[in-house]
């Protein structure tokens, strides 16, 4: 799989199967966020790969899933496998602003776990200091993301916007995503 066709495929998946994840998957994961874009080079972030059973129901409840959909949380037979905890260390980067450098961490995860045959979903409604304590992570660490991760259960698909970014289920339970057409956005000057 080339990258366009991984970034093509690419759709949230929020129901997952209950097959494990083998744990040097999630390392290569990592180590393709390790490769992301940072900053001046400062590559601030620590990842904390979650499979723990126990740790995994402990962290469910602190975060939100699908605000669009009326019942868009995965049940407990349809929950991530795997989270990887996206971890700011204020000892490298005091200002504590670490968005831009988790947000291409997360999106390098999530397109090499496209070609790895796993879905993902990127939260970011999470209860950040429940986790953390969940997680007992040290003073100098902050949640700024989570990465649920599993192989998936559902479908998911982008379709042509018409006027409402809402994602929606449809009646073959298939998860359609508005995006906004390439004409649209695409400015030439």
């Amino acid at each position: 799989m080339n990258v366009y066709d991984a970034i093509m495929a690419r759709r949230t998946i929020r129901k997952f199967t209950q097959k494990e994840i083998a744990q040097e998957d999630l390392t290569k994961l990592v180590d393709c966020a390790r490769m992301a874009a940072y900053g001046a080079n400062v590559q601030p972030l620590k990842f904390a790969v979650v499979t723990d059973k126990k740790l995994l129901d402990d962290i469910f409840p602190s975060t939100k899933w699908a605000g669009y959909l009326t019942d868009g949380a995965p049940k407990e037979n349809e929950r991530p496998t795997a989270y990887v905890a996206v971890l700011g260390d204020r000892s490298i980067k005091q200002n504590g602003a670490f968005e831009v450098e988790a947000g291409a961490a997360v999106t390098t995860m999530m397109l090499e776990a496209v070609e790895m045959g796993l879905a993902s979903c990127w939260l970011g409604a999470i209860q950040r200091d429940e986790i953390k304590k969940t997680l007992n992570l040290d003073d100098n660490l902050d949640i700024v993301y989570l990465l649920a991760l599993g192989y998936p259960d559902q479908k998911s698909r982008a379709v042509e916007m018409n006027g409402d970014i809402k994602y929606f289920e449809d009646r073959d339970g298939i998860i359609n995503v508005p995006k906004r057409p390439l004409k649209e956005i695409l400015i030439k000057k």
